[in-house]
């Protein structure tokens, strides 16, 4: 071991980490101040907090064969070198990547990707620290084609434990480019109305008109037929009312007139049609069609609640009666006799 070029080295080694750790937290700092962005400033604050760690692994990389170490330590001392200066600089383009890509995507104004990012973000910082895995494995020595191999090998098993992942992680880059839906819409999904909450790369979490949580897969919903109440200018709404055989000529006329004027009088309510339209076995069918021009659910159906009502109120009024299920038995020793039952 000759002990003076190890403590020159050591001394040069710290001496120039210090400068150059120096030089980014003081000295640039200054410069890039007149800049407009602030990436700058950023990035001399994660080279300074790298330079430390690094310079010294260095330094002690430099010192190796002046240490005079056995064999099997000296292989071992490289090893662990490599790997801790391995991870200081992945951990450093991680932090710079994240934050150029998230500057990116906010500079660009396109919602889509700052709401993708966040979710693929963990992906692309796994990528880098499998080829910086791979990058390691080289230098030291490892032959590359044992590593495809098993790469290789298990590249089948792992396709098959990540299908239903990726196949959920694709429904959300649908659910995020064809937007079918958005965050705070009202939609329905086979038997489930409710409010989308938030849009994740596995699920989606939604909220019932009775207030429970429903977490949907996304695959599921990219599957399914999805009615998005909140594109919607207008309800319209359609229904049968049944009056009885018994009402009079008059009122039949005076129906349609009758429920047009109560629609009418409705802030959000526009009257379009209703025509007695069937003899039914029961009853005197008239169709009714309107349109509310509302997409909150609630005041849609305060307002059908209220022209509901209103109708009631009017045929109580004219002594007209909603028709109901019956039937009449004419029996023939009555009908002989001119009596009914």
């Amino acid at each position: 071991m000759d002990l003076v070029d190890l403590l020159a080295k050591l001394l040069i080694g710290i001496a120039v980490t210090l400068f150059l750790s120096f030089l980014l937290r003081s000295v640039l700092p200054r410069l890039s101040k007149r800049s407009k962005t602030s990436f700058d400033d950023f990035l001399l604050n994660a080279l300074a907090d790298s330079v430390i760690p690094f310079g010294f692994v260095v330094i002690l990389i430099l010192t190796e064969k002046e240490l005079g170490l056995p064999i099997n330590a000296e292989k071992a001392y490289d090893v662990v070198l490599r790997i801790i200066g391995t991870i200081v600089l992945i951990r450093l383009v991680n932090r710079v990547g994240s934050r150029f890509l998230n500057g990116l995507t906010r500079r660009s104004g396109n919602e889509d990707l700052e709401q993708l990012l966040p979710n693929i973000l963990p992906l692309l910082k796994a990528l880098v620290w499998a080829i910086g895995s791979l990058v390691l494995l080289q230098s030291l020595g490892v032959k590359m084609t044992i590593i495809w191999g098993l790469l290789s090998a298990g590249g089948i098993g792992i396709g098959l434990a990540l299908k239903e992942p990726a196949q959920e992680l694709f429904a959300y880059l649908m659910i995020l480019l064809d937007k079918p839906f958005t965050v705070g819409q009202f939609i329905s999904v086979g038997s489930t109305s409710a409010t989308v909450e938030r849009i994740g790369v596995r699920s989606t979490l939604l909220r019932s008109l009775r207030g429970e949580q429903v977490v949907m897969s996304n695959s599921t919903l990219t599957s399914s037929t999805i009615l998005n109440f909140a594109a919607m200018a207008q309800r319209r709404m359609i229904y049968s009312i049944g009056v009885t055989y018994d009402t009079s000529v008059e009122q039949m006329k005076a129906i349609p007139t009758m429920i047009q004027a109560i629609i009418d009088s409705k802030e959000h309510s526009t009257f379009n049609r209703c025509y007695f339209t069937e003899f039914a076995d029961s009853s005197l069918n008239f169709e009714l069609v309107y349109y509310i021009d509302t997409r909150d659910f609630t005041v849609a159906l305060n307002e059908q609640q209220a022209i509901n009502l209103e109708i009631m109120e009017a045929f109580a009024r004219e002594g007209i009666s909603f028709a109901f299920p019956s039937q009449t038995l004419y029996l023939e020793g009555d009908s002989l006799a001119g009596k009914t039952s």
